[in-house]
């Protein structure tokens, strides 16, 4: 597939070498755009992995983060780069999850993380750095092909493929983007994600953790008559060893032990993933209603760690999420209601089952977001409900564990004046197939019990908060959740321990954001 990429790049050159250049240079204009957040929080059972410890995990902290994009641009190319930081107030030997660095006294904060090493231990991240130009269309490299279409091309924000943040294709990634535009009413993008890099020996001499991972994605957006929209979409995803060296390996968390990251050079351990999805996203607006609703079918193989590359499983799974709203005025009400199916207690895809769970390609730590601000990245977005278990964590996984995820919510805002806006919300989620409460939590998701399902309700949570932006481009935000916790959260902590019991949970937070 790679060779591919770069045949195309080079067409575009050589097409482009032989184009008439343009008569007049536009000026060059350079803009910087961003925010900067500082949030506090207070939590209690939340911030951990262990939800059965009695109320012990509870913390208070502040933290803020900065993001500046830097836009070059010359007519219609541009060349962006985003710096992103991500600091905890108080020093510290660890700092807190989703941040890189501390603030101490003196705050001159050095490019090295309390506690973290490699690829985590930079203070000064780069989030994007792109260059996005037009390759077909007026004023574009093969002027003559009469298609408006932009390319994209290195690490730049995923989109034109979902909706939903995160129930396919969110976030970001590295790769090459076009989008194109056929007519008013009919648009298409193309994009091909490099996830894992496979050097030679050469450059990399332990191939067992340098893995040729990607994906490419297709989606066509096309507006039948005003309102309503239709965006079916195409992605096919391959992982060699899963993708041990992505950020949280997402897009292939690990689930009921079962860890597909595994890349083992001196026994050959073969855990290669194939995925297809297909489906998409409908939208359709008349007057004061809105729905949304998305149906994605997943299919493929999934290697079990065996030595033969044919000793596999097969992927059969699906993802049903819609939303529906109505705004009348100042008043705003939503509903959402999604279910992913999942496996019995007693299956499993190391024994050979197939696997009935659904993975998103790249959930960004966001999936869901909005609709709780426990169980996934919200107002305080740099965390969720256990992240340390990616696999069972909302934020990064629609199916809770292997046993899928049923959540259904409520919520409705009210702008009191056009600067304050009041809010509330309230969740209720259940699994597909009972949970086998008797397994231990760890990071690799429910391990071990007795095989058999005890529970399938997850909880019932409430949010309410209130937004006001009392400048231009100033806004103050306060949240306060509480989750309590369903008898499907009960879990072992221990092998062939006793099971203890989920305790409630609940956190609120003041953020205020600076915009420009």
């Amino acid at each position: 597939m790679r060779r591919f990429i770069v045949v195309a790049v080079v067409m575009i050159a050589l097409f482009g070498a032989i184009a008439p250049a343009s008569a007049q240079v536009p000026a060059p204009k350079v803009t910087i755009t961003g925010f900067i957040d500082f949030a506090t929080s207070y939590s209690k059972n939340w911030a951990g992995l262990d939800v059965t410890d009695g109320g012990k995990d509870h913390m208070w902290y502040s933290r803020e983060r900065g993001v500046f994009t830097i836009i070059g641009e010359i007519g219609r190319s541009k060349a962006v780069w985003a710096i992103e930081l991500d600091g905890v107030n108080g020093a510290g030997q660890f700092t807190a999850p989703g941040n890189t660095n501390n603030f101490d006294l003196d705050t001159d904060v050095n490019n090295n993380a309390p506690g973290a090493t490699g690829s985590n231990s930079g203070f000064v991240e780069t989030k994007w750095l792109y260059i996005e130009t037009p390759v077909m269309g007026p004023g574009s490299i093969m002027p003559f092909i009469p298609v408006s279409t932009i390319m994209r091309a290195g690490a730049q924000p995923g989109r034109g493929h979902e909706y939903k943040n995160g129930i396919l294709f969110g976030g970001d990634f590295s790769g090459v983007t076009f989008e194109s535009t056929w007519a008013p009413n009919l648009k298409s993008t193309v994009t091909y994600a490099q996830i894992g890099e496979g050097l030679t020996a050469a450059v990399a001499p332990n191939r067992a953790t340098n893995n040729e991972d990607w994906a490419v994605l297709a989606s066509v957006e096309f507006e039948a008559f005003k309102g309503l929209t239709i965006k079916p979409t195409y992605a096919y995803a391959e992982y060699t060893c899963g993708n041990g060296q992505g950020n949280g390996n997402l897009g292939t968390e690990a689930k009921n032990g079962f860890n597909p990251n595994v890349c083992d050079g001196l026994n050959n351990l073969k855990f290669d993933t194939v995925r297809h999805t297909l489906g998409g996203d409908v939208r359709w607006t008349a007057g004061p209603f809105t729905v949304q609703p998305t149906f994605l079918y997943q299919f493929g193989h999934q290697g079990i760690g065996n030595a033969d590359p044919e000793d596999n499983v097969e992927i059969r799974t699906w993802i049903f999420d819609t939303t529906a709203g109505f705004r009348v005025g100042p008043f705003n009400v939503e509903g959402r209601f999604m279910w992913t199916p999942g496996m019995k207690a007693d299956k499993e895809a190391l024994a050979g089952d197939t696997i009935r769970y659904y993975q998103s390609i790249n959930p960004a730590f966001g999936y869901m977001g909005g609709w709780t601000e426990i169980q996934t990245s919200g107002v305080e977005y740099n965390n969720a409900l256990l992240s340390g278990a990616p696999g069972v964590g909302l934020r990064q996984s629609p199916s809770y564990d292997k046993y899928g995820r049923i959540f259904a919510a409520l919520a409705a805002d009210y702008a009191l004046t056009p600067a304050l806006t009041i809010k509330g919300l309230v969740n209720m989620s259940w699994t597909d197939k009972a949970v086998d409460t008797d397994a231990v939590l760890t990071a690799n998701g429910l391990v071990g019990g007795d095989g058999n399902g005890d529970s399938r309700f997850l909880g019932t949570e409430f949010n309410l908060g209130l937004t006001y932006r009392f400048a231009p481009n100033v806004a103050f935000d306060l949240i306060g959740a509480y989750m309590i916790a369903g008898e499907a959260m009960d879990h072992a902590n221990t092998a062939g321990g006793s099971v203890k019991d989920a305790d409630n949970i609940y956190k609120a937070v003041a953020r205020v954001r600076v915009s420009f």
